[in-house]
């Protein structure tokens, strides 16, 4: 880090009294604390950009816990991503929450403080060196005498979710933005206060769903070894594979054989296949997952086309895992997520989908999704081994998220 974090708003009485649009009347101290920052950040925009959001939400009852939320992510996208406001994507939203879980004790204060110090004028009106953008609520020296380790509460991720999902609905409607980052997470509801709990039926809900891959994206990150969980547990979701066709189709599923279509999906182009050329895998699967995992293993530069690696394969040895082995790695993940959520404050119900869930409802996730968005015709046709009145019947209960 560059730069330690530092107030860049003041209280309301004289935040009131800016220009929206210039510099000009900003204590000196902000403007010295910008000029410094990473200049990749684009500061000067950025912190325009908040200020100007903040304006709008300057009233008493509101502007100090506005300026709060956004002040954080304000600084960390210009001294932690050191990328523009505007250049934040859903992943930097994600890791930025992640941030605000436990922060570095660089970012957190022992308790609320000023923000400045007092001066006649702007010009000597400093920063309080004590002050943080996080701070304890509570003591934060434990029995031993060492100090305890911050984590925030539901409570309060759930408040600082609510301001940032504000702030890019802002930028959107604003035309500053072309794509909103907080919108898929802010609808599934990722950082709500309460984690709902499961309706029955046996696909994963989308907070679930939302829950399930970030963590899967975390195992891969801390362990080059969990990629292959993360691709596995992809290709089961998006090529909406059930468990017996593991055994069936591991050893024949290649990236060669993802093929892209006209209209932008990828279909498995080699005749062997069942339903070949009609199961409509969404060009994410690719751009986010297979790419991810042939990055990590040096074959990026080779053509998808020519790139014989198995999507099922084992660590060691060849062919593909069996889908007992598949179950195994679910089941591992689902305890993983179980127990990152209760560390983090969560309560994990026993009618969690986490608790309840087989490797199936990963299949029927992806079906319920699909139904979502498809046509009845195109969803039957990527039912395998169904005969079209049941194929019929699933389309229905998938597009209603029921029980089946």
């Amino acid at each position: 880090m560059e730069s330690m974090p530092l107030p860049c708003f003041e209280p309301l009485e004289e935040f009131s009294r800016l220009d929206p649009d210039t510099l000009d009347d900003e204590l000196p101290v902000i403007q010295r604390f910008l000029n410094i920052c990473p200049a990749s950040s684009l500061p000067i925009k950025s912190y325009m950009l908040v200020k100007q959001y903040l304006i709008k939400h300057a009233e008493p009852t509101r502007y100090s816990n506005y300026r709060r939320y956004i002040e954080r992510l304000l600084l960390w996208s210009i001294l932690e991503a050191k990328k523009p406001i505007t250049d934040l994507n859903e992943g930097d939203l994600q890791a930025f929450m992640s941030f605000c879980t436990s922060p570095p004790d660089a970012w957190v204060a022992d308790k609320s403080c000023r923000r400045f110090t007092l001066g006649n004028t702007k010009q000597l009106i400093g920063i309080n060196p004590a002050w943080r953008p996080f701070s304890y609520d509570q003591t934060s020296i434990g029995e031993d005498g060492t100090r305890l380790t911050y984590i925030a509460g539901r409570g309060a991720l759930a408040k600082q979710w609510s301001v940032i999902a504000t702030f890019f609905l802002h930028l959107h409607y604003s035309e500053l933005i072309a794509v909103n980052p907080a919108r898929r997470l802010h609808a599934a509801g990722f950082y709500a206060l309460n984690l709902p709990i499961h309706t029955g039926a046996n696909v994963f809900n989308d907070e679930e769903f939302a829950v399930l891959m970030l963590t899967l994206s975390d195992m891969a990150d801390e362990d080059i070894e969990n990629e292959r969980t993360l691709l596995m547990m992809a290709s089961i979701y998006y090529l909406r594979m059930q468990p017996s066709e593991i055994d069936s189709l591991g050893g024949k599923l290649t990236f060669s054989a993802l093929g892209l279509m006209r209209d932008g999906t990828y279909d498995l182009v080699e005749d062997h296949f069942p339903g070949n050329r009609a199961w409509k895998i969404h060009p994410e699967f690719v751009a986010k997952y297979v790419n991810r995992y042939r990055e990590n293993l040096g074959r990026k530069s080779l053509p998808l086309e020519r790139d014989h690696t198995l999507l099922f394969g084992k660590i060691r040895g060849k062919g593909s895992i069996s889908s007992a082995h598949a179950r195994l790695l679910f089941r591992t993940v689902c305890q993983v997520v179980i127990d990152r959520l209760t560390e983090s404050g969560y309560e994990v119900s026993p009618e969690s989908g986490f608790r309840k869930a087989s490797l199936f409802w990963l299949r029927e996730t992806g079906m319920h999704h699909s139904a979502r968005t498809m046509g009845m015709d195109d969803v039957i046709k990527l039912v395998r081994k169904s005969n079209a009145e049941n194929a019929y019947r699933r389309f229905f209960a998938w597009r209603g998220e029921v029980s089946i």
